[in-house]
């Protein structure tokens, strides 16, 4: 699809969706990834991972596994991973169980949890076993986990496209978004119309087509992994080319 957005000459973008602790997908779409490459070779490379790595899917031990070693299977490749709101609230889970985001469980934590050997099976209620189950969660993370989620980013910017987990507050220049808006917004975004500073690629909210939505002010690409007929999808931004590879 043609349009005014571009990046620069000699890059290419390889924007990848919610994940959701489905690493077989995960894996599928690298190779599919990996053949593009192959087939149409250019200087430059960035995969940009728009978080929501974990819950709701059976691996997300798995996927945190694949994604700390990607730097070193595909050195050449630019890596960029962004926060997600459910990495938010494994982060808090982990470090201040009883917080806000104390319903991480609902959110699919507990297939997390269960990824990393911990079975959520209390005689107590569940939110009575919170406080145990983060002490055995941080017992079972590798340190190589907690690092990366320590270091995920808010925001990407390359040439006319901002990356952001969730989308962006309109209206506010992108140096002043807030990482509430950056990882949780739908209302005030989806359904604005607004020519932003840059065009949008985000996640966090499944189209209605279970498929890439590409509109004039924004690319969405939570195409629904964990649903029945759900799919892992990734945009490909070159020049003023957008393509799509499936798993």
């Amino acid at each position: 699809m043609n349009n005014n957005y571009k990046i620069p000459e000699g890059q290419r973008v390889y924007a990848i969706g919610d994940i959701h602790g489905y690493l077989d997908k995960l894996v599928a779409l690298h190779a599919l990834i990996e053949a593009d490459i192959e087939a149409n070779p250019i200087e430059n490379v960035q995969i940009v991972y728009i978080g929501d790595y974990v819950d709701r899917g059976p691996d997300s031990k798995g996927v945190l596994d694949f994604l700390c070693r990607r730097e070193l299977v595909a050195p050449k490749v630019k890596h960029i991973f962004l926060l997600g709101n459910h990495e938010i609230g494994m982060r808090e889970f982990i470090v201040n169980p009883q917080s806000e985001r104390k319903d991480w469980l609902m959110w699919g934590g507990v297939e997390t949890l269960m990824s990393y050997g911990i079975t959520a099976r209390f005689k107590q209620s569940v939110r009575q076993a919170i406080p145990e189950l983060s002490e055995k969660l941080k017992e079972a993370m590798p340190m190589t986990h907690r690092e990366f989620l320590r270091n995920l980013v808010k925001i990407h910017i390359v040439g006319d496209y901002v990356f952001a987990h969730a989308g962006i507050r309109p209206n506010v220049s992108l140096d002043k978004q807030e990482t509430k808006d950056l990882t949780f917004i739908r209302k005030g975004f989806l359904d604005d119309e607004t020519m932003h500073e840059k065009r949008v690629v985000h996640g966090h909210s499944i189209t209605d087509s279970m498929d890439v939505e590409i509109y004039p002010n924004r690319i969405a690409i939570d195409t629904g992994v964990y649903k029945d007929d759900g799919k892992l999808s990734c945009v490909v931004i070159e020049g003023v080319e957008v393509r799509k590879l499936q798993a």
